[in-house]
């Protein structure tokens, strides 16, 4: 018997954190606040996603979910029209 555990990336976490806090145009000001505490970020990670993640990590996931707020708020009308440039962003490893 062989099972896969699915890959866990900076970008997973901002999409599991964004599914905990809510929905990206109904629940915008939650989110907000939600993606500026970079120390429930960092608990997030390590405790619902097992993955250690350090405060620049944190930071990098904050910024890029503000980032898609801004763009969901400019764009209601396709709010995950943001999630290809949030993946490249978390995922390119050059990115500070």
């Amino acid at each position: 018997m062989s099972f896969h555990l699915e890959r866990r990336t900076l970008y997973t976490v901002l999409r599991d954190y964004m599914a905990q806090h809510g929905d990206l145009n109904k629940d915008a000001a939650q989110l907000r606040m939600a993606f500026k505490d970079t120390e429930a970020l960092i608990d997030f990670s390590l405790y619902q996603e097992d993955v250690a993640i350090d405060v620049d990590a944190a930071n990098r996931i904050s910024k890029v979910g503000l980032a898609w707020l801004d763009y969901a708020a400019a764009h209601p009308d396709n709010p995950e029209g943001y999630a290809d440039t949030a993946q490249s962003t978390l995922e390119d490893t050059a990115t500070p």
